[in-house]
């Protein structure tokens, strides 16, 4: 068991861009983590996975020879995907906080699985997505945080109804009922504290990279 506030980054299957963001991310995390075929998103930039993990039918043999002394699980368990199973092993380690990198992209129902990983496990552990366009998180109940001024971005409702009311952003909702509709993208920052509160079944909150007059955001 492993002891101490520890982050786990897990590398999944999906789009990888490897910038200074991600970098950032990996080279702060107590241990790295591969979702089976998210291990072929490593073997060229010079980084050394913990562990590979799942049904193995999407890693490729040129990686698994690459990885060879890198300890590998194989779980053939088709009830859940190779997230599924990363997550729980991670979570019976003790680990506190798992960064999703690779979740996104390629196909969309890949996409929307990984999204519902954040609304299956919030409860659980802090959780989040980060890809090259935005940090993704679930937001159950009321969440408080500091933004640079005119930073985009998005609140999206997927399955049910959820009541929002913002404070901070340029458009703000008011106990507005949101389901699963276009109506809550692209919001920017208009002053610092954001606040958003939520009645329902949740929301996702995508934290763009980029301010609202196209300008990237570096971090």
């Amino acid at each position: 068991m492993l002891n101490n506030p520890l982050k786990s980054v897990i590398i999944a299957n999906g789009d990888f861009v490897f910038n200074d963001r991600i970098r950032k991310q990996i080279e702060s995390a107590d241990r790295i983590v591969c979702a089976d075929g998210g291990a072929n998103n490593l073997v060229d930039i010079d980084i050394t996975p913990d562990l590979i993990l799942g049904d193995l039918d999407s890693i490729l043999p040129d990686t698994l020879q690459h990885f060879k002394d890198v300890e590998v699980i194989k779980e053939s368990d088709e009830n859940g995907t190779d997230s599924i199973k990363i997550i729980n092993y991670e979570l019976s380690q003790g680990v506190d906080e798992l960064i999703l990198l690779g979740a996104t992209g390629k196909r969309i129902d890949h996409t929307l699985a990984n999204l519902s990983l954040l609304t299956r496990y919030t409860d659980l552990i802090k959780i989040n997505i980060i890809d090259n366009n935005s940090e993704i998180l679930f937001i159950k109940d009321s969440i408080s945080f500091e933004s640079q001024i005119g930073r985009k971005l998005s609140l999206m409702v997927i399955g049910g109804n959820s009541s929002l009311t913002t404070k901070g952003l340029k458009w703000e909702l008011n106990e507005e009922s949101l389901l699963f509709s276009p109506f809550g993208i692209s919001n920017e920052v208009a002053f610092s504290p954001v606040t958003i509160e939520v009645e329902g079944n949740g929301v996702f909150l995508f934290k763009l990279f980029e301010m609202s007059d196209g300008t990237p955001i570096i971090e």
